[in-house]
């Protein structure tokens, strides 16, 4: 009798509202999100998003503002975030396991609604119900964003809420009713609260409605502006009302999308091989990533549906521009590039792939709708394309038939992806986040661990720690790092796991093991997704392991390049930094993150991306307890170094949370060939003898003075150094500095870690003078906030070369017997009196100088010192004296007319002499 009836099986389809068979298929696939819920680990982001959602709603019931600019907890919205937080008070979870579980759930459901928006967009552009269901199949069955959808609760949200607000928008633009676009409005602002990416919604679609209103007559523009400007006051009232941060100050919203663009936050990324600073990441990261990662028939639909829709405003631009359906799509292809071009424009902190541009793949299905309805109708749709109508009549059944074979082959190729997508996803599960596809090299065995990051947030460790448990079933488990996989365990494993330092754990959990110079033994236990382990258990007290990491400690020690010592003796070798100990004192649990700080800075500073070049450094900073491999009480960590000309590197660790240092270690690489040259000739006798001697020994070599001191420790390099430059001409001065003028001398305070290095305990800094003729340099070292000195040291240049003359000629004996001898050694020579003193330190040569000059004839003196009967010739041992390597020598010219005696010696103001000494001149 069913054959009596007009209605097929696809018939009696057809008459069932296709929003119903949508939502038939959601329900499959939450059906399906619950059975499989539990599967999934926990990320590292997951506690923070719940602490921004407690953060704001802290803030919006007290006004407390402390916990809402922790870590810069005010920048992110809690469109998402905040209603998770009230299904938890409201069921009352306490306990970390369900309060995830219902998170993950939640969060799931969210997902699927984005694919529900999808496959109801995608039926509006095409009519057609099949590629509408394929475009949502295609949209749920990401491999990484499906295991993402369970774990990510800001990248998913965010990919889910911008597929709706486009099916809303689409929705606005076919009613042309106020309460649409209101609605579309809303929904937009939602967007915008959680990524400022949506920004670029509202105006893409006011030039959507601007189109509109040039093609109205004058009675529709008055309701065309209207719906314009609700839509835009909707989205904007929205994301302020939304985003608490925003309530004192709409103008922040400037600031968020600064903040997020720019990232404090810095990590390593593994790209095709090479390791990339996340904030200077190349121009193609997120297209491979993009391209590797998606299935492959949805990868060929969304470029045959994008250069469709080019071809199409290409070849008749004002048509486009008059068909609100190819303008459509024209914003739908915007939404796809203009993020992309915005990331490698602005060089965007991006990192773990493409995570945080998933967004994209929601416009990138309707495009491959698109592509697939225009796969599927080419040859017999209308307008250019209805290539049946220009045919003969008895050659159009033909056409027919063959358009009929042509859709076939499109569902099926569509279904064929499909299909081998839902069978990769079965064999990964429940690791679907590290699906790659056949553009990357799947088969060879642990290629893709050496070329990409893998299970970057360390969904796995899930599995390894039930592993353990279930191999251990009696014992508690000592384990490191602290893994937030354990928060979604039953209690009674979570009890029985105590995360501890490195040096106690019997196990670590690691996502990549540490290569050092050779391929580490095999570790307990990993698990594996195309031959490359993902997550990995370690022994650490294997006498494998212990060996092989005693090996490369030792390797870098003998054959790496010292660079400074604190904490950590620190090497360069082969192209990397290493920082060992042999008192090893491992990061805590809770700290398992021991962040080093490595700042470097290039010689060019054109080496940096251009949004960092005014910083100066690039931020290299990386988790020591993450990174290194600690065992028999020592510990070695290593970093890629950039391939640039380095100039100086500093690296330190904060003790505390105040920013106390635990230690710092500054290193002069750009002047370190010098400084190595420069203390191999100060040993070799090249430089002579020191011209001056305190903490350091100080050289002067042409035009460059040089500090050496061995050996050296950070404490003798950490504080300032002063450099003060007195001129022989005032005139010479910097005349762009006016404190240069009013002190009288060329400040030249520098810090060791410009211009120094430590060689293997050797510090050696290395200043280059002034070309002007120089009296003299007060040198030394210096607290910069209380300025007390450590020590100073005066050089007088404009005397040493005849202090030096003096001293060889005193040591020879041509000038005799000392004319006196005090404090000093006094001699006479010609016109010229000389103060000699060996050994001398700085105390014998920093109180002033009196020298009383008794002439033979009181007619010889000026007139107003003759009552006196001695012209005053006092001066400082700086301005004529020399300390020539711990022999101090004072030069000073004496009157020319006859002279009957001479009274010296130094003293101190207000207390009289030191020593003095008065003797006869004799000329």
């Amino acid at each position: 009798m069913l054959s009596q009836f007009p209605l097929s099986r696809l018939a009696l389809m057809r008459q069932v509202p296709f929003w119903v068979q949508a939502l038939a298929l959601c329900a499959l696939f939450a059906v399906a999100g619950v059975a499989v819920v539990d599967d999934y680990g926990v990320t590292g982001d997951e506690a923070t998003q719940r602490q921004i959602a407690r953060a704001n709603a802290s803030y919006i019931i007290t006004g407390d503002t402390e916990r809402l600019r922790y870590r810069d907890y005010r920048y992110y919205g809690i469109a998402f975030e905040m209603p998770l937080l009230i299904v938890e008070r409201a069921f009352g979870l306490r306990d970390t396991r369900p309060i995830y579980l219902t998170r993950h759930l939640l969060t799931h459901l969210f997902f699927i609604a984005g694919g529900f928006a999808c496959a109801m967009l995608a039926y509006r552009m095409t009519g057609s119900r099949w590629i509408a269901l394929f475009a949502m199949l295609m949209f749920l069955l990401h491999p990484r964003l499906y295991a993402h959808s369970f774990v990510n609760t800001k990248d998913i949200p965010f990919a889910a809420l911008l597929t709706i607000a486009l099916y809303l928008a689409h929705r606005a633009f076919r009613k042309d009713t106020l309460g649409a676009f209101l609605l579309c409005g809303i929904v937009v602002g939602l967007a915008i609260n959680l990524r400022p990416f949506a920004l670029m919604l509202p105006p893409m679609i006011l030039a959507m409605r601007a189109l509109d209103l040039w093609q109205a007559n004058k009675p529709e523009r008055k309701r065309i502006l209207l719906t314009g400007a609700a839509f835009l006051a909707a989205a904007l009232a929205t994301a302020y009302i939304t985003h608490p941060h925003y309530w004192e100050n709409p103008l922040r919203l400037i600031e968020s999308v600064r903040a997020l663009s720019q990232h404090p936050t810095v990590l390593r990324n593994l790209f095709m091989g090479e390791f990339h600073r996340s904030d200077s990441a190349p121009w193609n990261y997120i297209p491979v990533w993009f391209a590797i990662t998606a299935p492959p028939v949805a990868l060929a639909l969304g470029a045959l549906g994008a250069a469709a829709v080019c071809q199409r405003a290409i070849a008749r631009p004002i048509a486009t521009l008059r068909d609100r359906e190819t303008r459509f799509r024209i914003l739908l292809l915007g939404c796809f590039v203009i993020p992309v071009v915005i990331v490698i424009a602005l060089q965007s902190n991006i990192y773990d792939g493409w995570r945080q541009t998933h967004f994209l793949w929601g416009p990138f299905c309707l495009l491959a709708s698109v592509g697939l309805h225009r796969l599927a109708s080419a040859g017999a749709g209308n307008g250019e394309w209805n290539i049946a109508a220009r045919l003969p009549e008895w050659a159009r059944g033909n056409v027919r038939r063959l358009h009929t074979a042509q859709r076939a082959l499109a569902y099926g190729v569509a279904g064929f992806g499909l299909l081998t997508t839902l069978t990769a996803m079965a064999a990964l599960h429940p690791h679907q986040q590290v699906y790659f596809n056949a553009l990357a090299d799947t088969r060879t065995p642990g290629a893709l661990a050496e070329r990409y990051d893998m299970d970057y947030w360390i969904l796995a460790q899930r599995q390894s720690l039930e592993h353990l448990l279930a191999r251990y079933p009696d014992d508690t488990l000592r384990v490191f790092p602290t893994s937030p996989a354990a928060l979604i365990l039953p209690p009674n494993d979570r009890a029985r796991i105590a995360f501890t330092p490195p040096h106690k754990a019997d196990f670590h959990l690691k996502q990549r093991v540490n290569r050092w110079s050779a391929a580490p033994p095999p570790p307990l236990h990993d698990i594996r997704a195309y031959g490359s382990p993902i997550a990995s258990i370690i022994d650490p007290f294997a006498a494998a392991y212990r060996a092989y990491h005693s090996a490369a400690y030792h390797d870098v020690a003998a054959n790496g390049t010292q660079l400074a010592w604190s904490d950590f003796d620190i090497y360069a070798y082969d192209g990397a930094l290493y920082y060992l100990s042999e008192n090893c004192m491992p990061p805590t649990p809770k700290h398992s993150d021991l962040w080093i700080f490595l700042h470097i800075f290039p010689e060019n500073p054109n080496d940096l991306p251009p949004n960092k070049r005014e910083r100066g450094f690039a931020n290299n900073g990386f988790s020591y307890g993450l990174n290194a491999a600690f065992f028999d009480n020592k510990c070695i960590g290593g970093i890629p170094l950039p391939d640039y000309p380095i100039a100086r590197i500093r690296t330190e660790r904060d003790a505390t949370e105040s920013g106390v240092k635990a230690w710092r270690a500054d290193i002069g690489l750009a002047v370190r060939p010098a400084a190595q040259a420069a203390y191999e000739g100060i040993v070799a006798g090249d430089y002579g003898e020191p011209v001056a001697q305190s903490k350091f020994d100080i050289y002067l070599s042409g035009n460059t003075l040089t500090y050496l001191k061995e050996p050296c420790s950070p404490g003798d390099t950490d504080k300032q150094f002063f450099l003060h430059i007195v001129p022989e001409d005032p005139a010479d001065l910097p005349a762009d500095s006016a404190d240069s003028r009013e002190f009288g001398f060329h400040n030249l305070d520098f810090r060791f870690a410009d211009h120094g290095a430590d060689i293997g305990g050797k510090c050696v800094a290395m200043r280059e003078l002034p070309r002007y003729p120089i009296k003299r340099i007060r040198a030394g070292q210096h607290d910069v906030g209380s300025g007390v000195k450590e020590w100073q040291v005066y050089i007088g240049l404009a005397a040493l070369p005849a202090a030096q003359a003096a001293y060889k000629n005193i040591a020879a004996g041509d000038y005799g017997n000392p004319a006196a001898q005090s404090h000093f050694d006094l001699y006479l020579s010609g016109n010229t009196l000389i103060y000699l003193k060996e050994p001398c330190d700085q105390g014998d040569t920093d109180e002033r100088f009196f020298l009383h000059i008794i002439p033979a004839d009181l007619a010889d003196l000026p007139s107003d010192r003759r009552e006196r009967g001695y012209v005053t010739m006092d001066f400082r041992f700086v301005d004529h004296g020399a300390d020539i390597g711990g022999k101090c020598v004072g030069l000073r010219e004496l009157p020319a007319y006859a002279i009957e005696r001479i009274r010296t010696g130094q003293f101190v103001s207000g207390d009289g002499a030191v020593w003095r000494a008065e003797f006869a001149a004799g000329r």
